[in-house]
Order: structure tokens, then C-alpha cells, then sequence
């Protein structure tokens, strides 16, 4: 849907290359997931050796591009007063509370609410990052998707270690843990 509603929304206002766009989400996205999905039907002990250093190369890719966006554009991030930060801060905040709330409101339990509550806060800013670099030219397109990947990273982060430590009994007596 990316390059579809960027193209529809944000082609009024600049060239969007759609087609473009949806093979860099493929690429970033698609590709990944399958090589995956097949890395753990065909090579389990690869997997099982490789998957605990996944999570830490995660974080550091998308803190690297992240930190990259950001450090190109920082003058842009300190005049922009706090907007950008501001409103990044309240998309993901807003995220993780009507993911959780709604979550409740449909009668799912409290870990089934909380997975879709951190599924629906991290929305992938580091694929904005990517699609802002390669496709279009200003640099100052990537940096609310850069500021906002820190956001999300940050908050994200803090709502699991909070829930982590307040693990209540429904979920402590389930097989799940």
C-alpha cells in the first residue's frame, strides 16, 4: 500500500515513481521475509545459530540509517523547533496506547493486546528512510521518517522493558512464557 498511497496522496505535490517504490518495498520487505521463511523451513541449525544475533543487527541497521538521515539534516531538525520530534513522538505514542485500548475493547487478551499495541507503535520508519533516500531528492524527506524510527525505538523499547517487569498472572500461567 506504500507506494500506492504515496503516489495517490503525495503525487500531487511531487513526482512519485510508484512502480519504484513498490520494488524497493519488495526488495526491503518481500525479499527478506521469503529468504527468511526459507532459511528456517530448510536450515534450522543455521537459524537457531544465527538468530540470536539478529535482533542487535536489527537495531544497529536502523540505527545506522536512522543516524545517517539524521546527521545530514540536523540543522534542519534543530530549526524545525521541535515539530518534527513532537510530532513523531505523538504518532507512536498514539500507537501504542489505541493498539493496546482497541486491542482490549475487541475482548483479546492482555498479551495478544500488548503484541498489538508494540506492532502497531513501530511502524517501520527505517523503510520510510530507505524509500525517502532513493526516491526522492531532498534529503530533508528522510528526516521525519529518521526522527521518527528514534521515537519509535525509544518508546518501544521503555513499553516492553515496563511490560517485561509487570508480567500479570493470566499471562505468568500460560504456556507462553
Amino acid at each position: 500500500m506504500t507506494p500506492f498511497l504515496t503516489a495517490k496522496l503525495a503525487g500531487k505535490y511531487v513526482a512519485v515513481d510508484a512502480t519504484g517504490l513498490l520494488m524497493s518495498t519488495l526488495q526491503v520487505v518481500l525479499l527478506p521475509v521469503l529468504a527468511g521463511a526459507f532459511l528456517v523451513q530448510y536450515f534450522q541449525p543455521f537459524v537457531k545459530f544465527i538468530s540470536p544475533l539478529m535482533p542487535p543487527m536489527a537495531v544497529a541497521t536502523a540505527a545506522m540509517l536512522s543516524g545517517n538521515a539524521i546527521a545530514q539534516s540536523s540543522s534542519s531538525v534543530l530549526m524545525s523547533s521541535g515539530q518534527v520530534i513532537l510530532a513523531s513522538c505523538l504518532l507512536h505514542a498514539s500507537g501504542f496506547f489505541f493498539g493496546y485500548i482497541l486491542a482490549r475493547m475487541l475482548g483479546l487478551d492482555l498479551s495478544s493486546s500488548r503484541t498489538i499495541s508494540i506492532e502497531v507503535g513501530m511502524q517501520n520508519a527505517a523503510l520510510g528512510v530507505v524509500l525517502a533516500t532513493k526516491h526522492f531528492g531532498d534529503p530533508l524527506t528522510t528526516v521525519p521518517c529518521a526522527v521518527s524510527s528514534v521515537c519509535h525505538s525509544i518508546f518501544g523499547s521503555i513499553l516492553a522493558g515496563i511490560w517485561r517487569f509487570s508480567v500479570p498472572s493470566e499471562i505468568k500461567d500460560s504456556e507462553y512464557i
